[in-house]
């Protein structure tokens, strides 16, 4: 059965890891991206975990110890990462008996969630799952999909976002708006990925121009 793609703001959320390798250090890296307050529980960490550490601002937390089941109290989910498959498997059934979210990495049928290849472009997110079948084939479509996303793309969303207002406020057609994004989108592809507030104006009036005549 295929999993279905919610997509959830991590902003605030509060992420416990357990495992300070690379597996888990992979997925610390991954996340930092989308806000949530981390905290990684192990008794040993590799370098790039102390690193990335420095480069979060205060929102990723280190505990050199084991891992305690009092750990994933008030945490919004869990990633297991450790190299022990017992102790993973334990943090999995104590996060499945308090409906607390779960990753055990590489093993599926112990997983509530799953992590999915994410290719991330500003706003614009991809993810590719194939249900924990085939790691190899999201990463090769992770690899193609990315080819195939037009250089400042995620940029060019985050600029269109900002204009929703102007154009809602003045615009009342739905269909004219509808034709409005889509020239900003062609046209800011074909500038490499910029569409300016003031070609945002000059489009806008053109459009309800050329709809009054």
């Amino acid at each position: 059965m295929a999993y279905f793609p919610f997509f959830v703001e991590l902003a605030g959320k509060k992420c416990l890891i357990t495992g300070g390798g690379m597996v888990a250090y992979r997925k610390a890296l991954v996340l930092k991206d989308f806000g949530p307050k981390i905290t990684v529980v192990a008794m040993e960490m590799i370098p790039e975990m102390e690193q990335l550490t420095a480069q979060c601002n205060g929102s990723m937390t280190l505990l050199k110890r084991s891992f305690e089941d009092k750990d994933i109290q008030d945490v919004d989910f869990v990633i297991a990462a450790t190299s022990d498959e017992e102790l993973n498997r334990h943090i999995s059934v104590s996060c499945r008996q308090q409906k607390i979210p779960v990753n055990v990495v590489d093993v599926q049928e112990e997983c509530s969630f799953i992590f999915p290849a994410l290719i991330k472009e500003e706003e614009i997110v991809v993810g590719i799952s194939t249900g924990g079948s085939s790691p190899t084939i999201a990463q090769y479509l992770k690899k193609r999909f990315r080819q195939a996303i037009p250089s400042g793309f995620g940029m060019l969303a985050v600029q269109l976002g900002s204009y929703r207002e102007l154009v809602k406020e003045k615009v009342s057609s739905l269909p004219v708006r509808t034709e409005i994004f889509k020239t900003m989108v062609k046209e800011g592809i074909r500038q490499g990925g910029i569409f300016t507030r003031e070609q945002a104006i000059e489009l806008i009036e053109r459009k309800l121009g050329e709809h009054e005549q």
